[in-house]
């Protein structure tokens, strides 16, 4: 189902689009699981995922598993709901007579039908799209035949209902909606078009990543995206403008936002690995607000 869970797709989107330079040298280069701990606060934990829906994804690791079990709630990125699919998917189209093919052109949209055709989405639907919304598409459609059943993310909101845990979110639908929005539809259709042209090179990027998480290396992850973009640097302002609303200023909010539930103590939080990375990911945030955190996994 397009955009089926939202932001649940944005590590896909940077790895489609283009990736960005940054380092993640220093304290949080590798680990997914991380003890966030305060005097008189009882220890949580802050998870790093992958949002991709690949076979080798569909356990929870042991140590991450025996964490979770002890968390007495779960705190992602957004918890879906009815309401907000169908928002997200309104704001993903042209409620006007802008067309998606008179943005990237005749030959780029065929290219657009050809890759998204596993979905089974319509030529007059397709044409409605805004680049972004066939940016996080183009990631589904290659993951369609994947044998998951789910994302990582939807395994901790399945696992967490049927506990009847807490479910909480760090950000609402429209926060959602307005990153991707309002982000300039010249630099929408430059990253598309970079996807189109590429998407061989990316889907190779794609697996490259899943191992670097399998590794659990986020020093890694941020390599792979930087040699890329060295190649291709008519994209490097584009992507620029848009990992700062997709992660930095994003990573400054979800630190933020956790802590009310990490003061409770025994949280669980959730989010993209690549938000716990280097010295302006969540991790070296919370440092900064008085936490201590220390690596389990």
């Amino acid at each position: 189902m397009i955009l089926r869970l939202a932001l649940v797709a944005v590590v896909a989107l940077l790895a489609l689009a283009a990736p960005f330079a940054a380092t993640a040298e220093g304290r949080f280069a590798r680990g997914l699981l991380w003890k966030v701990s305060k005097a008189d606060v009882k220890p949580s934990h802050v998870f790093g995922t992958l949002h991709s829906p690949d076979a080798r994804l569909a356990a929870l690791p042991p140590p991450v598993d025996r964490a979770f079990a002890r968390a007495k709630s779960l705190t992602l990125e957004y918890v879906p709901d009815e309401y907000g699919r169908q928002r997200f998917l309104e704001a993903a189209m042209f409620l006007d007579r802008q067309t998606l093919e008179e943005k990237i052109g005749s030959e780029d949209f065929e290219r657009v039908l050809e890759h998204l055709r596993p979905l089974g989405l319509k030529r007059d639907f397709v044409t409605k799209l805004k680049p972004w919304g066939v940016l996080l598409n183009l990631r589904s459609a290659r993951d369609a035949s994947s044998a998951a059943a789910t994302t990582i993310d939807g395994l901790l909101y399945d696992r967490a209902r049927s506990r009847r845990l807490p479910l909480h979110q760090m950000e609402g639908i429209e926060e959602q909606v307005f990153v991707f929005d309002d982000f300039p539809m010249d630099s929408q259709v430059a990253l598309l078009k970079h996807g189109l042209a590429h998407y061989g090179e990316l889907s190779a990027m794609s697996e490259m990543t899943l191992q670097a998480y399998l590794a659990r290396d986020l020093a890694e992850l941020w390599r792979i995206q930087q040699e890329h973009v060295a190649r291709y640097p008519e994209i490097a302002a584009h992507n620029a403008g848009f990992v700062k609303r997709i992660l930095h200023d994003r990573n400054v909010v979800m630190a933020f936002r956790m802590q009310r539930q990490l003061r409770k103590g025994e949280a669980f939080v959730a989010l993209g690995a690549l938000h716990l990375c280097g010295e302006k990911g969540v991790l070296a945030l919370l440092l900064e607000d008085g936490w201590k955190v220390a690596r389990v996994y």
